[in-house]
């Protein structure tokens, strides 16, 4: 895939399996077999998600069953120090507790090769990491480590836009909803917000029920928490 057309691929993908089949296919042309993100899910910042392609089946059933997302030292690594540098040099650096250590120990047995670590930032800054591993050493030590990370970046940010999508059940609020969204989240009643916008009391009924239908909620309190959630109130 040409280097100039990645970024409009990250921008039309339509899910994140579709997006993590343009990934893989984008890095594997630069010798990177499998690809892995750990994102902020729902926005929260406290809980992680993991997505991937290509990382050796056997592995990443293990990975799962059990919970190395707890121990894994990587990804917490790389987060903090906001740089890009290979698997390897992240394992050397990384401070590791005696159960870490099991883990890498683990780690280098399970076919894993190296590859490069990379942090990225979402909405509201919320940090990830992008990995892409099973690669040849010539080819990692040829490869472009700036455009690597660029596309991980691009990519987390349409992540974060297609976890919006998912959150809002793909919610598209009109001007005035989301006016009206704003002034609920602020506390305001339905004849505040008629008074401050200058329409009718059944107008703003109207308009909340719009909203509470896109966003598939029933009340007001849960209206502005899923409008804060998913970035709708953000300026």
């Amino acid at each position: 895939m040409p280097e100039t057309f990645i970024f409009k691929a990250i921008d039309h993908a339509s899910s994140t399996e579709e997006l993590l089949d343009i990934l893989s296919d984008f890095y594997r042309t630069y010798g990177f077999d499998a690809v892995c993100t750990v994102l902020p899910k729902n926005f929260d910042g406290d809980e992680y998600q993991l997505y991937e392609r290509g990382l050796p089946e056997a592995w990443i059933e293990r990975y799962k069953s059990q919970n190395y997302s707890e121990t894994d030292p990587i990804p917490d690594f790389v987060i903090r120090s906001g740089r890009v540098d290979t698997l390897h040099e992240v394992l050397e650096k990384a401070p590791l507790t005696e159960e870490q250590e099991s883990y890498v120990r683990e780690f280098h047995a399970s076919g894993m090769t190296d590859g490069l670590a990379m942090p990225t930032h979402g909405r509201k800054r919320k940090r990830g990491f992008f990995g892409i591993a099973q690669v040849k050493d010539e080819d990692l030590a040829a490869v472009d480590r700036s455009l690597m990370h660029a596309v991980a970046q691009h990519a987390h940010w349409r992540f974060d836009q297609l976890e919006l999508g998912e959150e809002s059940g793909g919610a598209r609020l009109s001007p005035r909803e989301l006016e009206i969204l704003k002034w609920i989240a602020a506390g305001k009643s339905n004849p505040d917000i008629a008074t401050i916008l200058g329409i009718s009391l059944p107008t703003v009924a109207t308009h909340l029920k719009r909203i509470f239908t896109k966003l598939d909620v029933s009340d007001r309190v849960s209206a502005a928490l899923k409008g804060q959630r998913t970035g709708l109130l953000d300026d």
